[in-house]
């Protein structure tokens, strides 16, 4: 009788870029690289239309790999020799537009990857990161991107013209003036000109916030291809807003008292901002607390019931999960009822 040989296990495969390279000269040349990946990622999200977003999404990455793989120094060095060759190709404007939109992310992944830094405390800091460096190119727009700003601020006057227009056509522009007082339509269109305007910081911020954790789910994927391990975010239901991340709903509040004593105008568009900002935040809080409570109490049926409300009632659901997110930043929701479980048990 011949008895079957077993089959040895296959060796698995080292990860690509596992470990740093020993030779300075292959540092530099894996470097080089990962430096004309960016610019070429950068370029694509220039000049192709097909591509672009996606490219937006990829050229941190190599900037990231970068700091990631070499420390911090290399990764300062790459960042700058890439914003050197953007600036040949399209300009100084356009390639300072993008270090500051989404290079410091980049910057910041990397180190959190190398440095073994949490996913959550990594996800927020790069939001706030990419919220603050949009700040920075907003206040700087007359110096450094003030061509960007002024084509959007076309670009919304041009909105307001085809929306007007078209609700003029549908019949539905009258409704419109007798609910902001009886406006005419000149005074009505420059009333909607200049309250998206005044929202255009907040929603450039939302942007650029939404570009970072897309970001960092595109860094955490092509990470872990190469061989960098990254934890994994918490399941939804666990998400919540810590209580340090209200406090720009502290300034909303000042700015808000501020402008009832005062009267000034840019107090009442910085707490416009700030809640806008805010909402969507609290809002997708409060749905994580709300399947949270659902399994908590082991009822299924409460999901359905936030779907069917949602479809007929979203005003309510709106305002209700907003509620329940602030609620569970400020009091922890999640470790009081645990609490009580403990101690009822």
């Amino acid at each position: 009788m011949f008895e079957l040989k077993k089959d040895s296990p296959e060796p698995k495969p080292e990860p690509l870029f596992a470990s740093p390279p020993e030779s300075p000269a292959r540092r530099v040349a894996e470097g080089a690289m990962l430096v004309a990946v960016a610019v070429i990622f950068g370029l694509s999200a220039n000049y192709l239309p097909l591509v672009w977003l996606v490219a937006l999404f990829l050229w941190p990455v190599p900037l990231a790999l970068l700091v990631r793989r070499f420390g911090p120094g290399f990764g300062l060095m790459g960042m700058l020799l890439t914003a050197v060759l953007l600036a040949i190709f399209i300009g100084p404007l356009s390639a300072l537009f993008m270090l500051l939109n989404m290079g410091g992310v980049g910057f910041w992944y990397g180190w959190a990857a190398r440095r073994e830094i949490k996913p959550w405390p990594t996800v927020i800091i790069g939001i706030f990161i990419a919220a603050v460096s949009m700040v920075l190119l907003l206040l700087c727009s007359s110096w450094v991107a003030g061509l960007q700003i002024n084509d959007l601020l076309a670009e919304v006057d041009y909105f307001v013209d085809f929306y007007i227009n078209t609700m003029q056509r549908n019949g539905q522009l009258q409704q419109l003036q007798q609910l902001q007082g009886g406006m005419t339509t000149a005074e009505f269109a420059d009333y909607l000109k200049s309250y998206l305007k005044s929202m255009l910081p907040a929603s450039l911020i939302m942007i650029s916030m939404l570009e970072a954790s897309i970001c960092y789910a595109v860094n955490k994927y092509i990470f872990r291809r190469l061989g960098y391990p990254m934890a994994k975010l918490p399941p939804f239901k666990d998400w919540r807003l810590p209580w340090y991340t209200l406090w720009g709903l502290i300034a909303a509040l000042l700015a808000f008292v501020v402008y009832h004593q005062t009267g000034l105008e840019w107090c009442q568009a910085l707490m416009n901002n700030i809640i806008y900002i805010y909402q969507p935040l609290l809002m997708l809080a409060g749905l994580s607390l709300y399947y949270w409570l659902a399994e908590f109490w082991r009822k299924a049926w409460m999901i359905w019931l936030l779907v069917f409300m949602a479809i007929g009632a979203f005003n309510i659901v709106g305002p209700l999960l907003l509620l329940m997110g602030l609620g569970d930043s400020v009091w922890d929701v999640r470790q009081m009822l645990e609490k009580k479980r403990q101690n009822f048990v």
